[in-house]
């Protein structure tokens, strides 16, 4: 467990997704009519102690047409407390 909790610190890495907003914008990649092209899928971490099921699936919710899918067990970070299972889901998820 102490050498999974290592391997995740080091793997963790500031966003770039984002900063250059204009570039963003510039290309228009971001549109109205854009919106809701792509398929989005939020995945609810049932045991989050930091934000409730039920607040995730109303942030999820604000967009529409998002999708809900629920990964039982998983805590605020999904990704450490219930890797495989997110895998699965992801793949499953992927697949439709």
């Amino acid at each position: 467990m102490h050498q999974d909790l290592t391997l995740a610190k080091a793997m963790v890495t500031p966003s770039r997704a984002f900063q250059d907003a204009g570039m963003l914008k510039r290309n228009n990649v971001l549109t109205a009519d854009r919106y809701g092209a792509v398929r989005r899928v939020c995945v609810v971490a049932e045991d989050d102690a930091s934000w409730s099921a039920e607040f995730q699936r109303r942030m999820a919710s604000w967009s529409p047409g998002t999708e809900v899918r629920s990964l039982q067990g998983a805590d605020h970070m999904a990704m450490l407390s219930k890797p495989t299972d997110l895998s699965d889901l992801l793949v499953e998820i992927a697949n439709m």
